[in-house]
């Protein structure tokens, strides 16, 4: 399943320095439009001599204390690679960070221990950051499994800085996979745009499309031309124009939004989000990839939670890819990592107690019996069969929460753009074919037909681990590496923006809290 491709035309703005502030004292902009000029660097020097003593009393970091006891005390910093440090700061919005929240205080610098002290602490924290991200997910999420990026920064810097190669070891923490690079290129944009001034909001109306007259059609264009989407200048045409249709479609594409190049009350308020809110998005998405391992398993499935997709890559393309049916917003689907390694065909349902007592069993046994379920054990447990909440077949994700990918009987949520609807597993859109597809490549095809016309539950082993992630990315990158910004069903990104100090980020989420589905099937894992 392809996504939209977003695009436009590409306005042309000259490369400036850019001194404006905001995300509560986060730098907006640095060398807008320019890539990071390379000076050249002083003639390389011995560090200044330091007392080891005075050193030993002007650190009072821990990590800084363990860096200068590696190397016996002695001073580290010369001048060329105190320049290179500020060199590298320089490059922090492309990663959406501040520079200037990293770099060290000017006063005190005719002392040498201070400004070794200060110009260690300096590369660590710019260093973790890059590498790690600067929140610890565990804080945010009660569940977070994912393998995260480990790195010694400590004894990281000590040894680029023996080679004289301190900006090259920073510039190699941060990710370097093309997602993290669109995350980056849209940013700098983004920021690009932020220094032009506001345009006025376009407000509601009827839908509209080409050839009809509206009012509101030179904000519109205003609006598409500011975000690069449509070529200027706007005027006052009030007619939707073919120029205006093509840039509403891209529009369109990049909010994850049906592509039909009319203005609806849906692409309204996407022309209206600002490139603030865009632009922290931005940030949030790049620190969210700073968590994750660089080591990706080059054959594993992604489950997007925000935008409920799902891609099986394999050897690092993407093999097959859907819709998912993830958790409602009271029941997230956590950020979890694991595998599996068999296919339950035909499984059943044993119900979690918490939604045997709140959902099912309240509608007593008239209801059990017609949804093919049964007390067992104190427990309900609901038969395989073809109104199973699990349908036909089940990806038997291993991991202590009982989160795993499923077949489902309700195939029509997979047509809606609304797919936060159930306890928290992931429901995958033909499933049946896609666990075909992974039999087939195991040489398992043919015992997987015969278990699943037995209509009885067994076991496919498929001889190998199939690794799964379930991230939550609300800004994506499509087939044609653009950003598409999607909606925050799960206030996570308002709960990142905050922990970054970057404000409060507009919630725009439409999404509802579950319900029971249609018919007689239990919502379901």
């Amino acid at each position: 399943m392809k996504s939209g491709k977003g695009g436009g035309g590409k306005r042309s703005s000259p490369a400036k320095r850019v001194t404006r502030r905001g995300f509560n004292g986060w730098a907006l902009g640095l060398a807008v439009g320019a890539p990071l000029a390379v000076a050249a660097q002083p003639p390389r020097q011995p560090p200044p001599a330091v007392d080891p003593f005075v050193l030993r009393q002007a650190v009072t970091d821990g990590r800084v204390r363990r860096f200068y006891a590696r190397r016996g005390w002695t001073a580290a910093w010369t001048e060329d690679q105190a320049f290179a440090l500020t060199m590298a700061l320089d490059g922090a919005p492309r990663h959406g960070l501040d520079a200037e929240a990293f770099r060290p205080p000017q006063g005190g610098w005719g002392d040498p221990a201070m400004r070794e002290a200060a110009l260690t602490l300096t590369a660590i924290a710019y260093g973790e950051a890059l590498s790690r991200g600067i929140i610890d997910p565990v804080s945010l999420h009660a569940i977070y499994t994912l393998e995260r990026n480990t790195v010694d920064v400590v004894g990281g810097l000590d040894r680029a800085l023996s080679r004289g190669e301190v900006a090259a070891w920073l510039d190699s923490l941060a990710p370097r996979d093309p997602e993290y690079l669109a995350l980056s290129a849209a940013y700098l944009k983004v920021r690009d745009e932020m220094t032009l001034p506001p345009s006025l909001a376009v407000t509601g109306g009827p839908e509209v499309g080409l050839g009809d007259y509206d009012g509101r059609a030179p904000r519109v264009a205003q609006k598409l031309i500011d975000r690069g989407l449509m070529a200027g200048p706007a005027g006052q045409d009030v007619k939707i124009t073919p120029a205006m249709v093509e840039g509403l479609k891209r529009l369109q594409a990049a909010h994850a939004l049906p592509i039909t190049g009319r203005l609806d009350r849906a692409t309204v308020a996407a022309l209206n989000i600002d490139a603030g809110d865009r632009a922290r998005k931005l940030v949030l998405n790049m620190e969210r990839r700073r968590w994750l391992s660089r080591e990706v398993p080059a054959t594993r499935i992604d489950v997007n939670t925000c935008g409920a997709t799902f891609a099986y890559i394999e050897n690092g393309g993407v093999d097959w890819a859907g819709r998912a049916v993830c958790g409602s917003p009271g029941r997230a689907t956590p950020n979890l990592g694991g595998v599996f390694s068999n296919l339950v065909v035909n499984p059943p349902w044993n119900v979690p107690p918490s939604i045997a007592r709140r959902e099912i069993l309240p509608r007593g046994l008239g209801y059990l019996r017609r949804s093919g379920m049964y007390l067992t054990g104190g427990r309900v447990v609901q038969r395989p069969g073809p109104n199973s909440a699990l349908g036909q077949v089940k990806f038997n994700m291993v991991n202590p929460y009982a989160i795993y990918l499923h077949d489902t009987p309700a195939k029509a949520l997979f047509a809606t753009s609304t797919r936060h609807k159930s306890h928290g597993c992931v429901r995958v859109e033909n499933a049946v074919d896609f666990a075909r597809h992974l039999a087939t490549k195991t040489g398992r095809e043919a015992e997987f037909e015969e278990d699943l016309a037995s209509r009885q539950t067994r076991v496919v082993e498929l001889g190998q681990p199939v690794p799964v992630r379930l991230l939550y990315h609300s800004v994506a990158v499509d087939d044609a590496g653009q950003a598409v910004f999607l909606d925050d069903p799960y206030g996570w990104d308002a709960k990142l923006s905050l922990a970054l100090g970057l404000g409060t980020l507009r919630r725009t989420s439409q999404v509802q809290t579950a319900t029971p589905e249609e018919g007689t099937a239990p919502l379901g894992p």
